[in-house]
């Protein structure tokens, strides 16, 4: 799901999903949507299922709506998908920036505008 509005700068959807625990150090991210949210930070979403992705570069797309199913393609063990935030498009050249949860429930305690920490437990509200 979009985690905010934002424009679609960049998919990848074709890379094979790995068998668990097997990884692809060739492409790492695997199959990637690049979102560039309103305030112009750059949103990285990665490890998408082959041939998921719902969205294409250049599409708008709003709070919530679906981007993708998630997978276990490139370079990762297990289903799961990546998220980060950072200040360029260019994934080698960015920096990252802190992620921060309106509402999120951390080791079951609800926070807001809470960035987690490793280790932690979170779910949606």
């Amino acid at each position: 799901m979009a985690p905010v509005n934002a424009k679609v700068i960049m998919v990848v959807d074709g890379i094979p999903d790995n068998d668990p625990g097997v990884l692809n150090p060739i492409f790492i991210p695997g199959n990637t949507i690049i979102l560039q949210a309103e305030n112009k930070d750059f949103l990285f979403l990665s490890h998408f299922k082959q041939n998921s992705i719902s969205v294409k570069v250049g599409e708008s797309v709003i709070k919530n709506q679906l981007l993708g199913l998630s997978g276990n393609s490139g370079n990762s063990s297990e289903p799961h998908l990546h998220f980060h935030i950072q200040n360029r498009a260019d994934m080698i050249k960015g920096v990252g920036i802190k992620a921060f949860f309106k509402d999120i429930i951390v080791n079951g305690t609800l926070k807001n505008n809470y960035s987690p920490l490793k280790g932690e437990i979170v779910k949606n509200n």
